[in-house]
C-alpha cells in the first residue's frame, strides 16, 4: 500500500497590530505549492492570518534562484 502524500495544515496565527516587525517568511512557505490552497482554508474559516510551521510540507519547496531558470530559457533566435 503507497503512502499518501503528506496534505497541508494551515494553523490559524492572529498577530498582534504592531507586528510589523514580522516577515511572513518567519510562518509561511509561500513559494509551498498547495499555497493557494492554504489560504482557501483560512479564508473559509475566517481567519486572520495563519500559518504554516506546524504544516509537514513548510520545509519542503524553497525559494528559486536564478539558477534554477538561467537555462531553462527558450533561445531567442531573433536576436543579432
Amino acid at each position: 500500500m503507497a503512502c499518501s502524500p503528506p496534505k497541508p495544515n494551515p494553523t490559524e496565527l492572529r498577530l498582534p497590530m504592531w507586528a510589523d516587525h514580522h516577515h511572513v517568511e518567519d510562518y509561511r512557505n509561500v513559494h509551498c505549492r498547495q499555497y493557494s490552497r492554504c489560504i482557501d482554508a483560512a479564508v473559509r474559516e475566517d481567519w486572520e492570518g495563519f500559518s504554516c510551521q506546524k504544516c509537514p510540507l513548510f520545509h519542503q519547496d524553497a525559494a528559486p534562484h536564478a539558477d534554477q531558470y538561467a537555462f531553462d530559457q527558450p533561445a531567442d533566435n531573433g536576436r543579432p
